[in-house]
């Protein structure tokens, strides 16, 4: 069965049990009343909610819901009304193009709406601390979904045979398919980068070619990274997706740092501990858990060798840390007369227990002449 309920014809035919349908036009300009004082109630409403709304933080689902469909809620009031105005007036089936119009515009407010509460809802999922990360691919695809609905609804209301367009459909993707293989591959490998969890906004991450930077967006096609220098660095999602990434940031976004340090031969290794760990204390960038650690790593060929580990709370702190540690190291080591060894070298001569001092001076002599520098205009043996 039909249900003509909520047809235009049904809608005439109840005009006349409604009060006052003897005089259409105050009939009217009541309808039209109504809806006006209830849209601007709803708009009211939905403000006064919001602001005095503290059990809702700014970023909280339920705050992003009611801030975006209060207002398509009270427009829709009123297109309403005028709507049902309209068909009092019986306007509604001599206006075809009236009536699209009004329909065209509710599709695309609540198609805006959802639009825009999808991103607020992935953003406000993401900032929880749960387990579920949405990539901001995610949002694309939502957005693209819209589009699509939006477009099909506005076809269906317009009465647009789209029969044509369904013939030539195939080759167009034929071709649209080979025109847009390295799209379509990029499209892939940003879902498969969200799937393995390879990275998300924010991230530290190691390209293959060394670039180091922060995650700035991953979109559809490309993968943007801001490096330390300020500069941004578009990657296609099908090369990363095939290339080996170093995400510093996963799976905690600490990191640890490792800093050699040498003393001479002699040095008690307990001074040399208390002394590092003392300066980790003095470097704020220094975590306090996990604690540093001293470790001694070997006896090296002129030198103790030990290492000190530490962590910091972010991968671009390293540098900054190791700076503060190996100045404060530095001065600590000259305080406390601890020699820091570097590359020395003897240079000796033995005499030789049967030849006089004459003959050995002789050969000395001609030991040194061989390592000077030619005089100019000689040859190489001086003459």
């Amino acid at each position: 069965m039909i249900d003509i309920s909520h047809s235009p014809e049904f809608l005439l035919q109840s005009a006349d049990n409604i009060p006052l349908s003897d005089r259409p036009w105050v009939l009217v300009i009541a309808i039209l009343v109504i809806s006006y004082l209830f849209s601007r109630l709803i708009e009211w409403s939905g403000h006064k909610l919001l602001d005095q709304s503290d059990q809702w933080p700014d970023d909280s689902i339920n705050r992003a819901f009611f801030q975006e469909i209060h207002m398509p809620l009270y427009v829709s009031v009123a297109l309403g009304g005028i709507y049902l105005s309209l068909s009092v007036l019986g306007v509604v089936e001599s206006s075809y193009f009236l009536v699209g119009a009004i329909l065209s515009i509710l599709v695309v407010l609540w198609m805006r709406t959802a639009k825009r509460f999808g991103g607020l809802w992935i953003e406000a999922v993401n900032a929880t601390e749960n387990d579920y990360e949405f990539s901001p691919i995610f949002k694309n695809f939502w957005t693209l979904l819209i589009v699509l609905g939006t477009g099909i609804s506005l076809l269906v209301i317009w009465e647009i045979d789209v029969t044509p367009f369904l013939a030539s459909a195939g080759i167009i993707g034929i071709i649209l398919g080979l025109a847009a293989q390295e799209a379509i591959g990029n499209l892939i490998g940003g879902v498969s980068l969200y799937f393995d969890d390879t990275y998300k906004t924010g991230d530290v991450i190691i390209l293959e070619d060394g670039q180091r930077g922060t995650v700035t967006d991953i979109g559809i096609r490309s993968t943007t990274v801001l490096t330390r220098d300020n500069i941004l660095i578009t990657v296609p999602n099908a090369v990363l997706n095939s290339a080996s990434v170093v995400n510093e940031s996963a799976p905690q976004r600490r990191k640890r740092i490792r800093v050699p340090i040498t003393v001479a031969y002699g040095t008690d290794y307990r001074d040399v501990e208390e002394i590092l760990l003392g300066v980790c204390d003095r470097i704020p960038l220094i975590l306090d858990s996990p604690s540093p650690r001293v470790m001694f790593r070997e006896f090296g060929d002129s030198a103790l060798v030990f290492e000190l580990w530490a962590f910091v709370a972010h991968p671009f702190s390293e540098q900054r840390a190791i700076d503060q540690i190996n100045r404060l190291v530095y001065d600590e080591f000259d305080d406390a007369d601890i020699v820091i060894p570097f590359p020395q070298r003897e240079i000796s001569f033995l005499e030789a227990e049967d030849e006089s001092p004459n003959e050995t001076l002789t050969d000395q002599s001609e030991t040194e002449k061989e390592y000077q520098y030619p005089a100019e205009g000689a040859d190489k043996r001086g003459r």
